[in-house]
């Protein structure tokens, strides 16, 4: 589950952190705030190079500024200074622990920076003190699945899922939450919740090649080939150059009976990655089932040696 949850992307930091800090601009001293309004009204307009200084400069004259520590800690993750950024963030939360903005922006760092044991109580955190921020929610149950292994928490599904199905009480059209609710199901042996959320998250986002081949995926294991097949030729005009599109393709011709088809979908996948060692296999077994029997011997040895 964790490679197809890594293919879904979230909003970047820089575009959620500007609306944070501008409600904090009223703490710093009026007396000292100059540098640091100009310092954030170059972040917001994502002027990073030109606000980093001002940022720093307005630090040093207040050093124990939670804001000002914030604001330093942003920029430098925008511009992608994690070890500083993070120091940074942590001195900020640590100055103002109920501040939500910044356990949020520091768990939002960890969770960029693929830190996800880290990130999982400052995102519970950042959730205690906001409940309404479902971004952070949407992290928090990324990073229960991503950090299973090392912290071996039991329930981790079920957690996953409560986050998630919140979101969806809130806002049922939350970019990625039923995306995300379907790959729950899928790794549960679910696959018809899992249809039900992929068809959910095509309503609010048509064009996501991603999510249609998951959907194509998921027609497969319940045996609907044609459907499955429909959708992934949808998914192949949306996304031409996605080779793990034409590979479910090919599975679901082949499993159609459709064997010219399965051959043509199994060769564009390697044309397009010649790496896909999967490919390969599949093309083979579509060769030895046209009689032809050195192109198949051939794609077995490539997949040989491509899968080691």
């Amino acid at each position: 589950m964790n490679r197809k949850w890594s293919a879904i992307g979230l909003a970047s930091r820089g575009k959620v952190a500007p609306v944070a800090i501008v409600c904090l601009l009223a703490h710093s001293a009026p007396a000292q705030a100059d540098l640091y309004q100009e310092a954030f009204r170059k972040y917001q307009n994502k002027q990073y190079e030109e606000a980093l200084p001002l940022a720093e400069k307005a630090l040093k004259e207040d050093p124990n500024s939670p804001a000002r520590s914030h604001l330093y800690g942003s920029i430098l993750a925008a511009i992608g200074q994690f070890f500083l950024a993070e120091e940074n963030l942590r001195k900020a939360v640590a100055l103002a622990p109920d501040q939500p903005v910044y356990a949020y922006d520091l768990g939002a760092l960890f969770h960029q920076e693929k830190k996800y044991v880290d990130a999982v109580p400052v995102l519970k955190r950042a959730i205690e003190l906001d409940p309404s921020n479902l971004t952070a929610r949407l992290m928090l149950a990324r990073c229960y699945v991503f950090s299973y292994h090392e912290l071996q928490i039991p329930n981790f599904e079920e957690l996953t899922l409560e986050q998630l199905n919140y979101i969806v009480k809130k806002n049922p059209r939350f970019p990625g939450v039923h995306h995300h609710l379907a790959l729950v199901y899928i790794n549960a042996g679910e696959p018809a919740k899992a249809l039900a959320e992929l068809n959910a998250e095509l309503r609010y986002d048509p064009g996501n090649a991603q999510v249609r081949l998951e959907l194509g995926e998921t027609l497969l294991k319940l045996n609907q080939y044609r459907k499955a097949a429909g959708e992934l030729q949808v998914a192949a005009k949306e996304a031409p150059q996605m080779p793990a599109v034409q590979f479910a393709l090919a599975k679901a011709y082949k499993a159609d009976g459709q064997a010219a088809k399965a051959l043509e979908a199994a060769r564009k996948c390697v044309e397009i990655d010649p790496g896909f060692a999967q490919g390969h296999y599949l093309l083979g077994q579509l060769y030895r089932s046209a009689d032809q029997p050195e192109l198949a011997r051939q794609e077995f040895e490539l997949f040989r040696q491509l899968d080691k």
